[in-house]
């Protein structure tokens, strides 16, 4: 009975307004799409810019079309997750056209804009350095404005009406990274997203002499998303201070946007303190510390040269989910992938551009164990409610976040076992499809061309309900979401 009274309270989603939310975030795909599109054109690339050109003219028409539809008076919380997947879905596949006119397959082309997209960094292509200039730079353009995700750029720049602002830009309702308004947060989050991008551009650009590789560098450092132009990632870069400091920004694109609008709004002095009482700040600092020290650790004993600097390198790629590498994963011991494959689970803190499953969810869990610990040994009428940060624990809180992490193991379950199946190590077979399912993009190798196109499709889906918290695409699934009682649009 309980089933269907909630059945008879579920609301199809609704055309109209699905298009219309598309249609803006079209319009906003095509003005993004002219910057790949000028660097087609200034580096001569006769056939990658006309196919930008013809993508962007009919998704300005079309988007231009459905824009114009009416606007809903409230949009229903499984049209907004319907609408932030299909933006996803939507961008990939139509990325992935453009690519192909550099000479890569439909299927590699496709890995390729995912990954991009969802900024997680695993790539099928081989000698990257023999790239074309436009190739290469669509790659950490795709992945900088997929890290911030054009959800929110659109609430930012687009979008005019609250309460379907509200709804986009935390469609879960989640709540967790909202300042003020939906629009006052989306465009705070841009404004410290830029000025972490261009402070970043200016210090590896100095560090480095070079410009567009510079560039290259920070858009996926930024985004935390690991594209690289070089074959080796951050060894190819020409010193170690420069590597260094992609990766600092990579740790500073792991850190909640709105913590540093927050801060820098605070004052100088008060602003520190609000840095430095961040919870997830501080749980991301020590994570980083501890996981470098145990790989650096592990390093040591493995006799391996400047085990110090590749664990720390390592250790912040992995948990701030970037994907960056000074060393080949294949050359690290089983204890090694083990340690990366926990910190690729946690990830970084919730409304930044990291991936996992966000270690504020992880402290709520401990903090609920804490709780349940100490309440063996209080009275039985006694009332202790769980606190995080000052902030007293929700029960909406609670259940949120033990749902992404049960969905989020349960994932890596699932996409695991075609990996045995079809003979690959168990261990790499986890690292890899942990990698795909946090948007990391460290590969123990099995991510390679001739991987089975299969296998392409289960770390794109992994990567794609990554990204989307898997919650959007498991909505995308339900029959009940397409079919069914409708409201009228108002």
């Amino acid at each position: 009975m309980a089933d269907e009274r909630n059945t008879v309270l579920t609301y199809a989603i609704r055309g109209p307004v699905v298009l219309k939310y598309l249609g803006q975030l079209a319009l906003l795909l095509a003005l993004l799409t002219l910057v790949p599109l000028v660097v087609a054109l200034v580096a001569g690339d006769d056939a990658m810019r006309w196919r930008y050109g013809l993508l962007c003219t009919v998704l300005f028409l079309l988007g231009g079309l459905f824009a114009r539809l009416p606007a809903p008076l409230r949009i229903q919380g499984n049209e907004a997750l319907t609408i932030t997947a299909l933006a996803f879905l939507g961008a990939s596949l139509l990325m992935s056209w453009p690519i192909m006119g550099s000479g890569v397959s439909f299927v590699d082309a496709l890995f390729e804009a995912v990954s991009g997209v969802t900024t997680t960094g695993l790539s099928t292509l081989t000698h990257i350095e023999m790239r074309s200039t436009t190739l290469l730079f669509t790659r950490a353009w795709m992945q900088w404005y997929g890290g911030l995700g054009f959800i929110v750029l659109s609430v930012a720049l687009l979008m005019g009406h609250q309460a379907a602002a509200r709804r986009l830009s935390d469609p879960a309702g989640s709540g967790e990274t909202l300042v003020a308004t939906a629009r006052t947060h989306a465009r705070h989050s841009l404004m410290v997203y830029v000025t972490l991008t261009l402070v970043g551009l200016v210090l590896v650009w100095t560090l480095t002499g070079n410009g567009f590789p510079a560039l290259l560098q920070v858009l996926s450092a930024v985004s935390t998303g690991g594209f690289s132009n070089y074959p080796d990632s951050l060894a190819g870069l020409a010193s170690r201070p420069a590597a260094v400091a992609v990766m600092l920004i990579a740790f500073l694109g792991a850190v909640s946007l709105p913590l540093y609008w927050r801060a820098m709004h605070a004052g100088r002095r008060a602003g520190l303190g609000v840095l430095l009482s961040d919870v997830e700040l501080r749980g991301l600092l020590a994570a980083s510390l501890v996981i470098g020290i145990l790989l650096s650790g592990l390093g040591w004993l493995q006799g391996r040269e400047l085990s110090w600097y590749h664990g720390f390198m390592m250790g912040v790629s992995a948990q701030t989910t970037t994907g960056f590498t000074t060393m080949s994963i294949t050359e690290m011991d089983a204890a090694s992938k083990v340690v990366m494959i926990v910190s690729m689970l946690l990830g970084g803190s919730v409304g930044s551009s990291a991936g996992g499953f966000k270690l504020l969810r992880l402290l709520i869990l401990l903090r609920l164990l804490q709780l349940m610990i100490r309440r063996t040994g209080m009275p039985p009428h006694a009332v202790a409610e769980p606190y995080l940060a000052g902030r007293k624990l929700e029960s909406d809180d609670v259940l949120r976040a033990l749902q992404l992490i049960i969905l989020f193991i349960g994932l890596v379950v699932v996409s695991w076992l075609p990996f045995v199946v079809m003979g690959y190590d168990p261990l790499d077979a986890l690292f890899e499809v942990v990698s795909a399912s946090g948007t990391v993009g460290l590969s123990s190798g099995i991510t390679r061309p001739g991987l089975e196109p299969l296998l392409k499709g289960v770390l794109c889906f992994d990567m794609l309900a990554g990204r989307l918290e898997i919650i959007a695409l498991l909505v995308v699934l339900y029959p009940r979401n397409w079919f069914g009682r409708r409201k009228e649009v108002q």
